[in-house]
């Protein structure tokens, strides 16, 4: 069972021959008060120190199916007059596919019930056309700190998702000649947490698109021990750590000692040698052979294509 707050700058006083403090939120100690800086600062960077497997969490996004509907172009505006019903579109997190829109063509601003402005202009003139609005855009988890690399999936069609791409990657879907593709792909894009996007836009969706990725919490601490209850900082004085609470012992020790000129560089170093020994055992490893690794003859992610399995011109 992890040390509560108190019990861990409780146990840093006293391992630094401090007097102890009987509460830490609250006090206006100017010693305890900086403890409990400390005490922020440690499970902060501890946190992104390595993928700690009890911080690690799936994110399952549900994709939205697009709004088909109809509008009013005219070349050479941005605008689209006329449509149905715009309650359920939002600014920046749909494309516009519509006559004479261009590929990268965006929702700008929801100007009325019955208008938008795009980000670009119109190359063509029409009355009641055909308008998708497709959500390509959506929010991160709020705890979202950081990707597990190589986690991204489409699980609707059980394949990897393309990603991440790059600006330039990017950029040359959207605005060159060769917009689509047969794979999904996305990116990050912008401030956190509205910014993860994916290419091509789902235009068209016969069955739930369900995409999935693993990150990093940025949460630290359950409030009161309770794992309902997880969060960024320290609140109450029975507040638990999700990491290590030695680690955080002694980091709050050689942290404490730098900042007073003392000679920390012992602290530190068992800090680091601490931290790297919870790292390297931290959700165990493969065991790995010397001898010559053969080909697997059971079916791997090795050795199983994309699609049309078993291949052309195979027996069933």
């Amino acid at each position: 069972m992890a040390r509560t707050l108190l019990q861990i700058v409780n146990q840093a006083q006293a391992e630094l021959g401090l007097p102890q403090s009987s509460t830490i939120i609250g006090n206006s100690d100017p010693t305890t008060v900086q403890l409990l800086a400390f005490a922020q600062t440690e499970v902060e960077l501890l946190n992104q120190r390595h993928t700690w497997t009890a911080l690690q969490t799936e994110y399952n996004l549900i994709v939205s199916p697009p709004t088909i509907t109809t509008g009013d172009v005219s070349e050479d505006s941005a605008i689209i007059t006329n449509i149905p019903d715009t309650s359920s579109l939002v600014a920046e997190y749909y494309t516009v596919s519509a006559l004479g829109a261009p590929v990268a063509a965006r929702i700008l601003s929801v100007d009325s019930s019955s208008q938008v402005t795009m980000t670009m202009e119109c190359t063509g003139s029409a009355v009641g056309t055909p308008v998708t609005f497709s959500q390509d855009t959506y929010p991160e988890p709020t705890d979202f700190s950081r990707f597990i690399n190589k986690t991204w999936y489409d699980r609707t069609n059980r394949w990897q998702l393309v990603g991440p791409d790059s600006p330039q990657q990017d950029q040359f879907q959207r605005s060159g000649i060769v917009a689509l593709g047969p794979r999904r792909h996305f990116r990050q894009l912008g401030m956190l947490s509205n910014n993860y996007r994916i290419w091509p836009p789902p235009s068209e969706i016969v069955q739930p698109l369900q995409l999935v990725f693993e990150y990093i919490s940025r949460y630290n601490v359950f409030l009161a021990g309770s794992r309902a209850a997880p969060s960024f900082t320290w609140t109450n004085d029975t507040d638990t750590p999700i990491l290590d609470d030695r680690a955080i012992i002694m980091g709050i020790k050689w942290r404490f000692w730098a900042q007073k000129g003392l000679n920390y560089a012992k602290m530190e170093k068992d800090y680091d040698d601490y931290c790297d020994r919870l790292a390297a055992r931290d959700g165990a490893a493969p065991t790995l052979g010397l001898v010559r690794v053969y080909s697997p003859f059971l079916l791997t992610s090795n050795n199983v294509q994309d699609s049309n399995f078993p291949g052309q011109g195979a027996t069933q």
